[in-house]
């Protein structure tokens, strides 16, 4: 579909693929639908001018989805860039590790540590930590070798907040698997760790991902309803250390709810967050919230067997952003620039345009 086309920066988008199992909720997919494809833009196009050079570049970033808003990768398409209806030339390309195709992730995490997460058949704690661990060695060995940076916080919660210590050595991937079981009759603060986790990813945003292409990605994983953040038990601090040697701080929290939370995420500028609900009791109407303020996905499965496939679902999310642009030599004027995409077979393509600028300090995305 050619013409203007600017799609949601949100990444809210409702699958119609479902595992085998599941509830009628939105789901991890399987296996992707190549028979049309849809362009997500997920950043605002960004043109700048260098007048040493007198070459003008342009970017654009995007997530390719197929017909049921599965992430496509960028092996099961191929992108074309063009400039007034004209390919922009293969001198002209930006490569993948050029340095102003830079894009920062900062992934946050919040588990749910609550002692139910041991009661689902298989239990869920421990499939629950082996793949918010795998989500994170994706996303370093994403961006191995490419422009930007992939950091990453994670706290988890109870009855307290619990989250890595600062004066203790850095934490690993692999320490999120010594994160230690919870105990009997443990309730769950949840809205009061997310609005915490909210709020010390607002104080990083000033020096970590705050680029015009970067983003700050929360995904919250829990099993239950909120039970416990009314509860003020601000006073409470605590320190732990795991068998693998890493510390952490326990604290209490002020009176919480889903009001505070939704605020909290609402004060960030560029946070986009994702609830993965596990179990069949899970509120519906407590956790949508969340999702609605920060334009993420909310995704629900009974079998706690699924936890790897519900990570993996919201990890494709920030896997799959593409960087494509170009450095030009185009004299001063008004262009039109237009990113088309093709599945891999060639069968379906959509395009995305813009106006812009060219040539002189006054270079920019045109209204």
């Amino acid at each position: 579909m050619d013409g203007q086309k600017l799609v949601s920066t949100a990444l809210f988008i409702s699958l119609a693929i479902l595992l085998a199992g599941c509830s009628s909720d939105e789901q991890s997919p399987v296996n992707p639908v190549n028979s049309t494809v849809e362009i997500q833009i997920t950043s605002d196009p960004t043109v700048s001018f260098n007048e040493n050079t007198g070459k003008t570049t342009a970017i654009v970033q995007f997530i390719a989805r197929d017909s049921a808003g599965y992430p496509l990768d960028s092996e099961d398409v191929t992108v074309e860039l063009l400039v007034d209806s004209q390919p922009v030339d293969n001198e002209s390309l930006l490569q993948e590790d050029s340095a102003e195709l830079n894009s920062s992730i900062h992934l946050g995490l919040v588990l749910d540590a609550s002692y139910s997460m041991l009661l689902h058949s298989p239990p869920a704690f421990d499939p629950m930590k082996a793949a918010a661990s795998e989500a994170l060695d994706e996303g370093l060995n994403l961006f191995e070798g490419r422009p930007g940076t992939f950091t990453w916080s994670v706290s988890w919660f109870n009855e307290t907040l619990s989250f890595p210590s600062d004066d203790g050595r850095e934490w690993m991937p692999s320490d999120l698997l010594a994160i230690p079981q919870p105990g009997p009759g443990t309730a769950t603060k949840l809205f009061a760790a997310v609005e915490r986790q909210a709020q010390q990813m607002l104080v990083t945003h000033d020096t970590i991902a705050n680029g015009p292409h970067d983003h700050h990605v929360m995904i919250v994983l829990s099993d239950g309803a909120d039970n416990y953040s009314w509860f003020d038990n601000a006073v409470f601090t605590n320190q732990g250390v795991t068998s693998t040697g890493a510390t952490y701080d326990i604290m209490g929290w002020q009176p919480s709810d889903v009001d505070s939370a939704v605020v909290a995420i609402g004060d960030h500028p560029n946070l986009t967050v994702h609830v993965l609900g596990l179990g069949s009791s899970v509120q519906d109407s407590e956790l949508q919230p969340l999702v609605t303020a920060g334009g993420g996905r909310y995704i629900k499965n009974p079998s706690s067997s699924e936890v790897g496939a519900l990570f993996d679902s919201v990890t494709r999310e920030f896997a799959t952003i593409q960087n494509h642009g170009a450095t030009i030599p185009l004299p001063p004027g008004d262009y039109q620039f237009k990113l088309r995409v093709r599945t891999a077979d060639g069968r379906a393509r959509d395009d995305y345009s813009f106006d812009f600028h060219a040539g002189d300090a006054e270079a920019g995305v045109l209204p």
